[in-house]
């Protein structure tokens, strides 16, 4: 079983700045190797790489596809055309690539952050819809982004620099408007891992003083925490509303009121945080990512047979 973990341009370099955080490439593959697996690290822009050879292709590291969606979903379109199994689905994976996916969690029932949601270049008056709701301070993101890519806070759509920016945005995707959530800077927020749709571990993410953002790129503190069994119930059923089976899923959200708000379900090349979830989180992963490659496997074999005969 050959497995291709998919990077970024870049990613050495990008993780050798990182020295709080584990390099996936260098910790997965003897876990994959446990199980009579091979992982082969590739860069999802080489065009040399043939990825109709591997038995699965993970698309893990890909922090980079925000800033290029165009030519991403055409590097999907190829993996698609040559036969190349994607984990997660392809089908997951391109709704999950745009944060209109939240509309839809929010309508299976999901308790997910206040939002409005912009078409891509699509023409709203923001400021009497946004005034309407009285949310105060705001924060502007794109509907395709990771890592907090071109996202901001103001105070309205009307402080200055503001429209220009959502017009960056609208140019490349769809834009997302939240109001400022003051409980992420004050209790952090949550990220709850599961793997082959079971929970492996959680961390609690508190923003540096004065800022906003989660990532520890921006100087978040990032601790593990055991979640109380309530919330920890809140965010499998997160998962269990996900329009497919996943092999990994990492759900992102802060509490109001005693409930978890979602604020991300990130599908395609989340953080899995390996460091915080003790000496067996990497290889409950890959476990799962090949029980999904097995299941998989079987089912296509099934569906070759056919339906058995009559008696």
């Amino acid at each position: 079983m050959n497995i291709a973990y998919v990077v970024m341009d870049g990613y050495r370099e990008l993780m050798a700045a990182r020295p709080g955080e584990q390099d996936e490439t260098r910790v997965l593959p003897r876990e994959f190797a446990r199980l009579g697996a091979e992982m082969t690290t590739a860069a999802w822009r080489d065009p040399e790489v043939d990825w109709a050879r591997f038995d699965a292709v993970l698309p893990k590291a890909c922090w980079d596809y925000a800033e290029r969606p165009i030519e991403f979903f055409a590097w999907l379109d190829r993996l698609r055309d040559v036969g190349a199994r994607l984990l997660n689905p392809l089908e997951l994976v391109r709704w999950n690539s745009d944060k209109r996916y939240l509309l839809d969690l929010r309508g299976a029932g999901v308790s997910v952050a206040p939002l409005v949601y912009v078409d891509r270049g699509g023409p709203r008056d923001l400021r009497a819809e946004l005034a309407s709701l009285g949310w105060g301070e705001l924060v502007f993101k794109p509907a395709i982004s990771a890592g907090a890519y071109r996202t901001f806070r103001a105070s309205s759509p009307d402080a200055g620099g503001v429209a220009e920016q959502i017009e960056v945005i609208l140019r490349d995707s769809g834009l997302l408007v939240q109001p400022f959530f003051p409980e992420i800077p004050r209790d952090g927020e949550w990220s709850f891992l599961f793997f082959g749709g079971e929970f492996s571990h959680a961390l609690l993410k508190v923003p540096s003083r004065g800022d906003f953002r989660t990532q520890a790129t921006f100087g978040a503190t990032v601790t593990a925490q055991e979640p109380p069994p309530t919330l920890l119930d809140q965010a499998a059923a997160v998962v269990g509303a996900l329009p497919g089976k996943t092999a990994y899923a990492r759900v992102d959200g802060f509490i109001r009121d005693g409930r978890l708000q979602v604020m991300e379900v990130e599908l395609i090349e989340p953080y899995l945080y390996l460091e915080h979830g003790g000496p067996l989180s990497a290889r409950r992963f890959c476990e799962a990512v090949v029980a999904r490659i097995g299941a998989d496997r079987a089912a296509a074999l099934a569906g070759a047979a056919g339906p058995p005969p009559p008696r």
